[in-house]
């Protein structure tokens, strides 16, 4: 029954926008204006459906983003992304000795690597030291991680998984599986799929740089990409 009128909402913003083009509002030239507008402007009716289900959502940012040019509004879109995902993976490791996605994908790493260090370990995630020593810390206390000395050079320690952060992180492999399948019910496989290769683009683009340059101030990396643009366009 809430979609009873939805309808008539869809007329009330469509005449919205024909008033602002029109000094005469009578029905006939808004019937007229509606069919020509329709045969011009086919994403229209996308616009008017996206306005109604911004306002049946009314916490949503999509208006204020809005604001933005498409640059920042691409940006603050993998960003809100990034967030829900983390979201979402709270809920999901909720009540286990580990309960963020960064200690899951610590665990992870040294899985595949089989032992890591812990400089490894960071530079991988792109992390700031404190955060990831904070991060190893905790692993390391709840005995999920534990230290061992290199063979070939003594002076330096390894981290390898523990019997029981081998099995705490099959069973959070387990949980992060299902929240990445619940993330994308609701999304088509095609458009998902269709955006992959571009942000894979960008980001082998700036973990180059992060990688390579990621003590230099911002002046010299906004020179660096300057320098680097007609390589990549």
């Amino acid at each position: 029954m809430k979609n009873k009128y939805d309808v008539l909402k869809q007329l009330i913003d469509l005449f919205e926008n024909f008033e602002h083009e029109n000094e005469q509002l009578d029905v006939l030239n808004f019937a007229q204006w509606i069919v020509s507008k329709q045969n011009e402007e086919p994403e229209l009716q996308e616009k008017i459906v996206n306005k109604a289900a911004t306002s049946r959502y009314p916490g949503s940012s999509v208006p204020f983003k809005n604001h933005f040019d498409d640059k920042i509004r691409f940006l603050e879109a993998v960003a809100g992304i990034a967030r829900y995902h983390e979201f979402y993976t709270r809920k999901a490791l909720k009540d286990m000795v580990i309960n963020t996605r960064l200690e899951f994908l610590f665990l992870q790493s040294v899985d595949m690597l089989d032992r890591a260090k812990k400089t490894d370990l960071i530079n991988i995630h792109h992390l700031e030291y404190t955060t990831g020593m904070d991060t190893i810390r905790r692993l390391i206390n709840n005995g999920l991680l534990f230290e061992i000395q290199d063979e070939t050079d003594k002076r330096i320690k390894l981290l390898i998984m523990s019997d029981l952060g081998k099995v705490v992180y099959e069973q959070a492999k387990k949980r992060m599986n299902d929240e990445s399948t619940m993330f994308f019910t609701a999304i088509s496989d095609n458009k998902w799929k269709k955006v992959l290769p571009v942000l894979e683009e960008i980001d082998d683009f700036h973990n180059e740089v992060f990688q390579k340059h990621n003590t230099k101030p911002f002046a010299e990396l906004s020179n660096l990409m300057d320098s680097l643009k007609h390589y990549y366009k």
